[in-house]
């Protein structure tokens, strides 16, 4: 584990209490649970998140967010 990453967000919760961007009204949780539920994520080998191809194309815009 690389101490240095494991300081900055540290850092990062004691001064935001988010592990993520602060943007909208939604916790970092409540974010993952909607996309791995609309298909849109998967949790990798390493504990990581990964884009389906679903996710993938919603970006690419050829899934419309309406049809989630």
């Amino acid at each position: 584990m690389d101490k240095n990453i494991i300081l900055l967000m540290l850092e990062s919760i004691k001064a935001t209490g988010f592990v993520g961007p602060k943007e909208g009204r939604f916790t970092i949780g409540e974010r993952v649970d909607f996309a791995l539920g609309k298909g849109l994520i998967v949790r990798s080998d390493d504990g990581n998140f990964e884009l389906t191809d679903k996710g993938a194309e919603l970006l690419d815009g050829v899934i419309n967010w309406e049809d989630l």
